[in-house]
């Protein structure tokens, strides 16, 4: 993990000389050309995030750093032990530090965040937290473009985490980054690193292969029983095609395999797809994909199960001066998560920011998921049932340097077979966060 942020970091500071080069537009620069014959990775593909920050907010080719400190109170903390449920006091002391830049070749962003949870009465609850996003493309070649994404989480979830260090929101790919199911204090640790290459052959074609990796995995068996450790890779190949500069329609292949423990079970799965992505404005974004999707799955004592299903996703990005919004939806069958065996799942996903006034902006996030049981000669109960999540925010700019946050989060997990959360499945989290951080314009 550490060696990834240090990978990122030598990235930016080997582009700083490239930065002193190119001088970013009024709005920030979209680091990207004004020769419209090179092309750029479709979001499809790259499965690069959309912008979180509203317009007026949002610059690049800066250094951000901070300190925030959370006070919240949960009256659920799903302990999974008891006979009722267990309301703790929490509180968060998170540094931060992000990097964001934009040149002619380059264009990422970098955003870390280490810190310490602290319970009150359930200090056994008290842990080390950690978030990390990394989200990268780089022209390599006037005619070859890497993109590179990695998104780190330790002891953290969309329940637990502050919202404004939360990092990477929905990406173009129409995945949320998070799990399926969604218990926010079984002390858990997920990683998920992925690698693209593009090389466009003519004016208006490209090829493109990926690779990807991830992790998931729960620390404390008391609190997480009926979920369960995976981990899984895969890669894909595709060919792009442009219309105008900014359209792109195209064909993917992909491989997934991936295992879960300690009750070994593996899925793997081929996908062939159609997408296309669109980008009407520096402000607009459009991206989808859809098409058949083959799975297996195999676990000890059990026949392997074979499910053809229909799979796919879409997502739009919009952002203005004053508001940012970004939606995803996805269906697909999968593994892991949390969950044995693979499974059918509809996920939604939603982001919204609007700065009311100079200092006022109001956030809303949102996560559903419904999943299906595609084996159920592996499990009869575990797969059945839904998430949703959801977290009201307002940030109020007390001066130049420190931002308070009031936010309210509501969790509902339907699970019956998850003995974690089965008896107690609703929670509610309020929390109040201070922010305090400046920031730095690099190459000057």
């Amino acid at each position: 993990m550490f060696r990834r942020i240090l990978l990122s970091l030598a990235l930016l500071l080997g582009s700083m000389p490239l930065l002193c080069q190119v001088e970013p537009s009024a709005t920030g620069g979209s680091g990207t050309t004004d020769d419209d014959s090179l092309m750029t990775l479709p979001p499809a593909i790259s499965g690069s995030f959309y912008p979180s920050e509203v317009g007026s907010q949002e610059r690049e080719n800066l250094l951000s750093v901070g300190l925030l400190t959370s006070a919240a109170y949960d009256d659920n903390v799903l302990a999974g032990v008891g006979t009722g449920t267990i309301g703790a006091e929490s509180y968060t002391i998170l540094p931060n530090i992000e990097i964001s830049t934009s040149t002619s070749r380059l264009r990422g962003s970098l955003n870390y965040s280490p810190g310490f949870m602290f319970f009150h009465p359930t200090t056994y609850l008290n842990a080390v937290t950690q978030n990390a996003n990394a989200d990268f493309q780089y022209r390599w070649t006037p005619h070859t473009t890497v993109a590179v994404q990695e998104v780190f989480q330790q002891n953290s979830t969309v329940f637990s985490e502050p919202y404004t260090v939360s990092g990477a929101t929905i990406s173009g790919s129409g995945s949320s980054g998070y799990p399926i199911v969604i218990a926010p204090y079984a002390g858990q640790i997920m990683d998920s690193t992925s690698a693209h290459v593009g090389y466009q052959f003519s004016r208006s074609s490209m090829i493109s292969a990926s690779g990807n990796y991830s992790s998931f995995s729960f620390s404390n068996s008391t609190v997480s029983q009926g979920l369960y450790n995976s981990h899984g890779g895969g890669g894909s190949g595709s060919y792009s095609r442009r219309f105008g500069r900014m359209q792109y329609l195209g064909l993917s292949y992909r491989y997934a395999i991936s295992e879960t423990t300690p009750y070994p079970s593996t899925t793997e799965s081929q996908f062939a797809t159609v997408f296309y992505s669109v980008r009407l404005s520096n402000s607009f974004s459009l991206s989808a994909s859809g098409g058949p999707e083959y799975t297996t799955t195999t676990a000890t004592g059990s026949p392997t199960v074979g499910t053809w299903a229909p799979s796919g996703n879409a997502s739009i990005g919009w952002q203005r001066r004053r508001a940012a919004v970004a939606l995803g939806y996805s269906r697909a069958v999968t593994t892991g998560w949390g969950l044995l065996g693979s499974f059918t799942a509809d996920t939604a996903t939603a982001s919204v920011r609007w700065q009311f006034t100079q200092r006022l902006t109001g956030g809303l996030t949102g996560n559903y998921s419904n999943t299906k049981n595609a084996t159920p000669s592996i499990t009869t109960t575990s797969l059945a049932g839904h998430t949703l999540f959801g977290r009201a925010s307002l940030d109020y700019r007390l001066g130049e340097h420190l931002t308070a946050v009031g936010e309210y989060s509501r969790l509902h997990d339907a699970y019956f077979g998850i003995a974690a959360i089965s008896n107690y499945p609703d929670a509610d989290r309020v929390a109040i966060s201070l922010n305090y951080g400046f920031k730095r314009p690099l190459g000057r």
